[in-house]
């Protein structure tokens, strides 16, 4: 058996207000062929199908369309638990009837085990939930901790795993240890919703999602990773599917996903930068320019988006110690008299006095009226 292993699609996000909408259609149809190439049985996708839990029309009919196919057309079951951006009730809304369709959706946490049987592997789904919702569930067990409901809700599996049976569980959390990327913006850092790797002994597999670097955490722990890279920090990421080949042993492969446009980020000096740019072949990728000898304002963004129209991001120097950083978005959003503010301090190391501002607003009214007259 061959299995593919997925997660956080977060279908309909941006990166800087740039939608990556026309990547994750890119991405699934790379999917669905890769189904067909490889003869893959079933696709597993470890939460976070959507980056909101009330998604944008195209969104949901990206989702619709992509599991028809694979369903339908393909023939395939798919395994889906929700995960923490999920709208858990939406996501699981007509589960019962989609089953028939070979669309397994779990959404919300029960006590009833929730599993996918096929052929000799079991494979058993846990959506993402809370410390209080295990607790309503098992009065019976004292919980005090994250790390102490999940091992609550596993152990619950592992009476019910049958003999020669392979067990595989889907689940979307943080394990200890693991590597975080920016756009993991609500994973749990603090230490109250980490569980350690140890709590996943018994299974034979465990397909993990929540975190976007694609990274082991045992021999048997994966997390899949996005398929796209969400935001800057996710630039040196390889971003893949896993494969799980199903014989005698269990064994994975990464397939890397080579987008149509790119994460970058560019650091040099100045003239660097500007040298690189005139021989770059891949001019529309998703930017982020570093300057390690300038400041980075408006001038030098308006130079650098004639040859990256996607430039989202900037940074340059204030003094000998400290760097500015600017979404492309927010330089563009600024007001005449805080690129004034910004300027002046980063020049002079000092603030405008409000006389110094009052000058400026006076002379920026006088420009105003000389083109209003003429």
């Amino acid at each position: 058996m061959k299995i593919i292993h997925t997660s956080d699609w977060h279908l309909g996000i941006s990166l800087h207000n740039a939608s990556l909408l026309e990547e994750q259609k890119n991405f699934v149809d790379f999917l669905a062929m890769t189904v067909k190439e490889q003869n893959i049985d079933a696709v597993m996708i470890a939460g976070d199908i959507f980056d909101h839990s009330v998604s944008s029309a195209e969104a949901i009919s990206l989702y619709n369309e992509t599991v028809t196919k694979l369903c339908n057309e393909i023939g395939i079951p798919v395994i889906i638990s929700a995960g923490n951006h999920d709208g858990a009730a939406r996501l699981a809304s007509c589960s019962e009837l989609l089953k028939k369709a070979g669309l397994f959706i779990f959404g919300k946490l029960s006590k009833e085990i929730s599993m996918v049987e096929i052929n000799d592997v079991d494979i058993y789904v846990l959506p993402y939930f809370n410390t209080d919702e295990v607790k309503a569930l098992f009065p019976e067990h004292k919980i005090s901790s994250y790390a102490d409901a999940m091992n609550c809700v596993l152990t619950a599996i592992k009476h019910n795993f049958k003999p020669g049976k392979r067990n595989i569980l889907m689940c979307h959390c943080f394990v200890s240890g693991s590597v975080l990327s920016e756009s993991d913006r609500a994973a749990m850092v603090g230490g109250t919703s980490v569980v350690p790797s140890e709590i996943f002994n018994g299974f034979d597999y465990v397909a993990l999602g929540h975190l976007h670097k694609p990274q082991d955490r045992g021999y048997n722990i994966r997390y899949s990773g996005s398929p796209l890279k969400y935001s800057f920090s996710e630039s040196e990421h390889k971003k893949s599917v896993t494969i799980l080949n199903i014989g005698e042993e269990i064994t994975f492969e990464e397939l890397e996903i080579v987008p149509s446009k790119d994460v970058r980020v560019i650091r040099g000096t100045y003239d660097e930068i500007i040298a690189l740019a005139e021989i770059d072949q891949k001019r529309d990728d998703y930017i982020k320019i570093e300057v390690s000898d300038k400041y980075a304002g408006m001038e030098a963004v308006e130079l650098f988006r004639t040859y990256y129209n996607n430039l989202l991001n900037i940074s340059g120097k204030i003094s000998e110690t400290e760097e500015s950083s600017l979404t492309v978005e927010e330089l563009y959003s600024l007001s005449p008299d805080d690129i004034l503010k910004r300027f002046y301090n980063e020049v002079t190391g000092s603030d405008l006095v409000e006389e110094q501002l009052q000058l400026f607003m006076e002379a920026m009214e006088a420009v105003e009226n000389e083109e209003y007259a003429q």
